[in-house]
Formats: structure tokens, sequence, C-alpha cells
């Protein structure tokens, strides 16, 4: 490919038009611009350790710390000291964080069905696979970001 930013420039709009998005749709329940995947990933995996939540989300511990301590502070979530390592905090959901999931998922999929709206069936799903596809490609372990130093940020 000649222009590698006709690929990332259309992920990097769509991205940031997600944050966007997400942000104005969720300002009613003070869930600010990126908090909302941290509650995704506790959908699936609550009680995961603060730092496996940083791995997944590929953020700094900074990041993740600001955005927790911003959803603990509102009542979705809590921390608690990990039983094995008392220097490690368990995230977990609170029933406030448990009741907002419907919210959440409705926001993700009105987005989504606005991003595919112009997509056959047929279009959806290629699409779908293609994506996955490009994104597991970077879950591979080594995987590091051109130009990052900090391999615990990433991987």
């Amino acid at each position: 490919m000649k222009d590698p930013g006709e690929i990332c420039g259309p992920i990097a709009h769509i991205y940031r038009s997600h944050l966007a998005y997400m942000a104005k749709e969720l300002e009613a329940y003070r869930i600010g611009s990126g908090q909302f995947d941290f509650l995704m990933v506790l959908y699936h995996k609550d009680g995961i350790s603060q730092e496996s939540l940083a791995k997944i989300l590929k953020v700094s511990k900074a990041t993740s710390t600001r955005a927790l301590q911003s959803l603990e502070n509102e009542g979705y979530v809590y921390r608690q000291r990990d039983e094995n390592d008392h220097r490690a905090y368990k995230v977990y959901l609170t029933e406030k964080g448990k009741e907002i999931r419907d919210v959440v998922l409705e926001k993700l999929i009105s987005f989504v069905d606005t991003l595919l709206s112009d997509f056959t069936p047929e279009e959806k799903e290629i699409f779908r696979q293609l994506v996955q596809k490009a994104a597991f490609k970077l879950f591979e372990p080594g995987f590091k970001h051109p130009g990052c130093d900090r391999t615990d940020d990433l991987n």
C-alpha cells in the first residue's frame, strides 16, 4: 500500500468519532470519554486486576488509575486490594455499574448501527470479519507499537 493514511486515517476518524459520540451520549451519567471501555471489560471480566485492565485497553497505569477513580467516584466501580498481592487492586462493578450496562450497550449499538447504516448485511459481516482479523494481529505476543519505548503500556 502506497499511502497507509488511506487505512489509518479512516480508522482514527472512526475511533475519535466513537469516543466523542459515547462521551456525549453518556454525559448525563457522568461517564467520560474512554471510561465506558473500562466498564465494557468489566461486564465480561468483573473482578479483574487494575493492571490487567490497563493492558487489555492498552493504556498506561496512570490513565487506568484516573479513569477508575472517576468511575469509582460516580459509584460505578470499586477497587479492592488483591488478597494474593497487596500492592495490586482488583476492580469490581457496583450495582449501579451493573444497572448502567444496558444503557452503555444501547449507545454502542446505536453508534455501530449508524456507522454501518449504508452497508448491506453481507458487507457488515465481511467488515466485521476483516476488522477482527486486523485487530487480532495486534494482540500477538511481542507486538510493539513503532516509536513506543514502553512495552508495559502495550502488551
